[in-house]
């Protein structure tokens, strides 16, 4: 590299410092936990999954796990999920009868 192109080089490094902002160590920390904060949003519209739903995604979830040779307890995790939103389902039910 000849003088003449270190120096435009240099320039160009220069430049390049000059249009990005330096932060300190506080100062990126301070930006990315704001950055954070944001992601813990709630969202405008969250879809509300009924417990219909949820038995049903869970039976085939429990089922697609057994298949795929899982381990045992990962499959009654599933089978207590599923009876779980079961549960809920049936409360749901009884408690739309009394009124």
């Amino acid at each position: 590299m000849s003088n003449t192109e270190a120096l435009q080089w240099a320039a160009e490094v220069d430049d390049s410092l000059a249009r990005n902002e330096i932060l300190t160590v506080d100062e990126i920390i301070r930006t990315v936990t704001a950055e954070d904060d944001d992601d813990d949003a709630t969202p405008v519209n969250p879809v509300k999954i009924s417990h219909s739903e949820a038995v049903a995604t869970l039976n085939t979830s429990s089922q697609w796990s057994e298949e795929q040779n899982f381990e045992a307890h990962e499959i009654m995790l599933l089978r207590r999920l599923r009876d779980r939103a079961f549960e809920l389902k049936i409360g749901t039910a009884a408690q739309k009868k009394k009124h």
